[in-house]
């Protein structure tokens, strides 16, 4: 074999190589981009909305509780949105009164529809397990609840059909070119788990030893992290809808 044909066959492997890593590149942007972009429905478009978002201090509720609710408040023809971030702290440390405000001011709000991201596998099932152990002298409940828009679910079921891990709402934002700006907190980023097994607990701590300052310090953070989720779930709503 010449120098001259093995160096081109020798090129022609390569170069199938490189078409066959373009290929499955390909086909990773396509799947990736199926369960990042999703559209909504007509009847799942809403010009006035509430979104929810919750955090605590353990996965399991028989365990855990409610340190904080974020609340989201849209209305697109008046052009109008507020969020509110309520905390244990500022219930006296009452997770029953805490989980009330939050669907009373939501309520009063009289959304068409509540926009959540895993609010059917997590948020609204953990704040429904909770007051069933915390068992309110008075009925709680969220209106809207019934029209649910979960823009997870789409996106977890097209990740499965692909046999791919489920998207987090930073990396589905990621996909649209919106970037999450993330929340530090003693010097490094703050994620869920540290949030619940770091910060959640001497958040509590804190509130049963009335320490105001660790209180104070710590409801900034809290406040921040929960206002970028927030941020993100009606972000995310308003390009599924395809208004921004």
């Amino acid at each position: 074999m010449t120098a001259s044909l093995r160096l081109h066959i020798e090129f022609n492997t390569y170069r199938k190589k490189v078409d066959s890593l373009m290929i499955s590149l390909s086909v990773l942007y396509t799947m990736e981009n199926s369960i990042f972009h999703q559209t909504l429905g007509p009847d799942e478009i809403a010009t006035r909305y509430a979104s929810i978002d919750i955090e605590c201090n353990s996965l399991d509720p028989t365990s855990g509780r409610t340190v904080t609710i974020g609340i989201g408040l849209k209305d697109t023809v008046a052009g109008e949105q507020s969020i509110d971030v309520l905390m244990l702290g500022g219930a006296m440390g009452d997770e029953e009164t805490l989980i009330r405000r939050a669907f009373e001011r939501i309520n009063e709000f009289d959304p068409s529809a509540l926009v959540s991201f895993n609010g059917r596998g997590f948020d609204l099932n953990y704040l429904s397990e909770r007051l069933a152990i915390l068992e309110p002298t008075q009925q709680v409940g969220l209106q809207c609840e019934d029209n649910h828009i979960d823009l997870f679910v789409p996106r977890k079921e097209k990740a499965d059909e692909q046999g791919v891990k489920w998207p987090s709402l930073e990396e589905v934002l990621e996909g649209h070119g919106l970037a999450v700006q993330p929340t530090h907190w003693r010097g490094e980023q703050l994620t869920n788990t540290r949030f619940g097994e770091e910060l959640a607990p001497e958040y509590l701590r804190a509130i049963e030893e009335d320490r105001a300052a660790t209180i104070d310090e710590l409801e900034t953070v809290i406040h921040e992290y929960v206002m970028g989720d927030i941020e993100a779930n009606i972000a995310l709503y308003e390009i599924d809808a395809g208004r921004q």
